[in-house]
């Protein structure tokens, strides 16, 4: 479970003891922070005994944090979580393995509640991962989607030249035969707060840049997205939908 942190110290506790408290016991915690000034390193001092590694200094930004904790990471599986996120229960972890089993997946994903500053959830979002379609958008929720650690040998790191959408370039990294599981109930709670969707302009243009450099999609394409979110962006906004 790799965490990225940034002066989160009213939240990380939270997250931490979602991951703690779940009724699976293997789970490896790693935390990556940027060089926090607000006690985000008291809070990580604090639960020592829980976090298998951490480490805090500046770093290039959320997506040099998480490459650093995969360098470290030693479990079968990658899930990340923001240090304002949650897992949904206390059986969130059991559930997902159990529908697991023996077998052996490259990553699987579930669905994301949003919720607001008092952490009612207002919003579900996440489908199964398709190889077509997230060529057009992120279907996954990534958030609590589970990577199998050697996905990030075959397809490289996260690139860090992106800011918001280095996520989303990597799964588009992914093959076709890429063994995908969908657990069909919420794996993550998640606050409305990211910088994707504080900074959507921005997020449009990474998101164009990574279509345009997948060979399988192209600037041509990549250009047709842009136009078609462009404008679905203050319609939703009209209309009060989460977007």
């Amino acid at each position: 479970m790799v965490i990225a942190t940034f002066n989160a110290s009213s939240t990380l506790q939270e997250c931490l003891d979602s991951i703690t408290g779940q009724d699976f016991p293997d789970i490896e915690i790693l935390v990556a922070d940027g060089g926090s000034t607000d006690g985000t390193a008291d809070v990580i001092v604090r639960n020592a005994a829980r976090i298998a590694w951490s480490c805090s200094g500046p770093d290039g930004g959320i997506y040099d944090a998480w490459n650093k904790a995969v360098a470290m990471a030693r479990g079968e599986y990658v899930m990340f979580l923001g240090a304002d996120d949650a897992l949904e229960s206390a059986t969130t972890m059991s559930r997902v393995f159990a529908l697991i089993g023996d077998r052996e997946f490259d990553l699987v994903s579930g669905i994301g509640v949003l919720v607001d500053d008092a952490g009612v959830g207002y919003h579900r979002f996440g489908g199964a991962w398709n190889h077509r379609k997230v060529g057009r958008r992120m279907t996954i929720c990534h958030p609590g989607a589970l990577h199998r650690r050697d996905l990030f040998d075959r397809f490289g790191c996260f690139d860090t030249s992106y800011r918001i959408c280095a996520d989303y370039d990597f799964i588009l990294r992914l093959p076709q035969d890429t063994r995908a599981l969908f657990f069909d109930a919420p794996i993550a709670r998640i606050r409305d707060a990211g910088v994707s969707r504080r900074r959507r302009m921005q997020a449009l243009r990474e998101r164009y840049r990574a279509q345009s450099s997948c060979p399988r999609i192209g600037p041509a394409f990549a250009a047709l997205y842009y136009l078609d979110k462009l404008w679905r962006i203050p319609v939703a906004r009209l209309l009060g939908i989460p977007n």
